[in-house]
């Protein structure tokens, strides 16, 4: 226990984090994110699947490297350690949000709709959004840091707590584009193997958003209620409402894997029209691509 105290005898760990971080549950983490990570990373590849898919890999990447500093804290804690892990364990998480604005473009790009509307365009919701979570990404590292000093801890809760906010708001937007998207019978490509790509897809990102979404509101709530109040003083609503919805959201991605609905990386996907003689074209291109 002496290990973990500062000077005085007043352990830095108390102060930062209002408990000793948890030995057991931060190893399971690293564990599970681990498996995770390596499973993600073989699967992009094997499968041929588009390269944005690994950033699902490198993102739990980043958590287990987040919990390894975490096990840290828990034998002892500085202010370089906490830090660390606060940049990990909070920001890694919203990476997953670029991978639902990349697929999104994608269904919207393969469906090949000519549209004038500007939120409709697939760089629009890829770029857009992506320099959106840069946006928040940076207020809430900028809100993490000052909460460090004693001095600008109100200030860096007020600006992370803006930079959730703000990434609530432009995620519950692109929640809305995709439910267009998939209402939309125009927005619709043809994957070689695979029956009703797109909803199939939609079904995953439709899950992954609303877990997501339900760890955004519990960072929310957690800076709302201020640092060292009583939803940053559970450790286990941490790990409820953090650690396993992120989780959950990996093995969405695991099960529901992405790549299965979208073109491998140089194949050429083809678009349905209306017409059956068109229909009947892509079906026979389809025999012609798999006997090449």
């Amino acid at each position: 226990m002496d290990s973990i105290l500062n000077n005085n005898g007043v352990s830095l760990a108390m102060r930062l984090f209002h408990y000793i971080p948890e030995l057991v549950p931060a190893a399971v983490a690293l564990a599970l994110y681990s498996v995770v990570a390596i499973y993600l990373t073989a699967r992009v590849y094997i499968s041929n699947s588009p390269r944005f898919l690994y950033i699902l890999a490198f993102t739990a990447l980043m958590e287990v490297i987040g919990f390894a500093v975490r096990i840290l804290c828990h034998f002892y804690t500085d202010l370089g350690r906490y830090i660390g892990m606060t940049m990990f364990l909070l920001l890694a998480p919203n990476a997953l949000a670029l991978v639902n604005y990349k697929a999104v473009g994608e269904i919207i790009r393969l469906s090949n709709v000519e549209t004038n509307r500007f939120y409709l365009r697939p760089k629009f919701v890829t770029w857009f959004f992506f320099s959106s979570d840069i946006f928040s990404f940076c207020l809430q590292g900028a809100g993490g840091g000052l909460q460090s000093t004693v001095d600008y801890n109100d200030i860096g809760i007020a600006v992370t707590l803006v930079g959730l906010a703000l990434q609530l708001f432009f995620f519950a937007c692109f929640a809305a584009i995709t439910f267009y998207v998939q209402r939309n019978p125009q927005y619709q490509y043809h994957v070689h193997g695979q029956l009703n790509a797109k909803n199939r897809l939609i079904l995953c990102l439709y899950v992954t958003i609303a877990l997501i979404y339900i760890r955004s509101i519990y960072r929310v709530a957690e800076y709302a209620t201020g640092y060292g109040g009583p939803i940053a003083r559970l450790e286990w609503a941490f790990y409820v409402f953090d650690t396993i919805v992120i989780f959950l959201s990996f093995i969405v991605y695991c099960v529901f894997f992405i790549g299965n609905y979208l073109p491998k990386r140089n194949a050429a996907a083809r678009f349905p029209v209306d017409n059956s003689s068109s229909s009947s074209q892509t079906e026979k291109g389809d025999v012609e691509m798999a006997s090449k």
